[in-house]
């Protein structure tokens, strides 16, 4: 900021005609940069975010609940199944869950000391076919 300054004051000089003095404009400059706000009792910062420093305390103070993964049974063929995108079999892992079996409904899946039944999602979208005559 201060050198695109400097270089205005010498364009400005330079476009009058006149010689340029380097000692006036830097003299001019360092008064530039020696300026600071007068120190008035009477005056006060604004603060854009006094109204939301309650709101924002509150919401560091409340802890939110860590979700559990969404883990979705697509298809099953032989001892595979498709979950979330990709074929996995026994002892693979999906998200923090181990896969134990693979069945024919559904997979059984353990966390810890927990285990969950994911049953197959049975999607009807299949794609009809137009015989067109001829």
């Amino acid at each position: 900021m201060r050198g695109a300054l400097l270089i205005g004051l010498c364009l400005a000089a330079v476009l009058e005609g006149g010689d340029i003095d380097i000692e006036s404009i830097a003299k001019k400059f360092e008064q530039l940069g020696a300026w600071r706000l007068p120190a008035t009792s009477g005056y006060v910062n604004y603060d854009p975010f006094r109204r939301a420093k309650p709101l924002i305390k509150q919401t560091k103070r409340r802890k939110i609940a860590p979700r559990s993964p969404v883990i979705r049974v697509t298809a099953i063929m032989n001892d595979r199944a498709f979950v979330n995108g990709r074929w996995t079999k026994k002892g693979d892992r999906v998200g923090p869950y181990r896969i134990v079996a693979v069945r024919r409904s559904g997979v059984l899946v353990k966390e810890g000391g927990r285990t969950l039944f994911l049953p197959l999602k049975h999607e009807t979208k299949l794609l009809k076919i137009k015989e067109t005559e001829q």
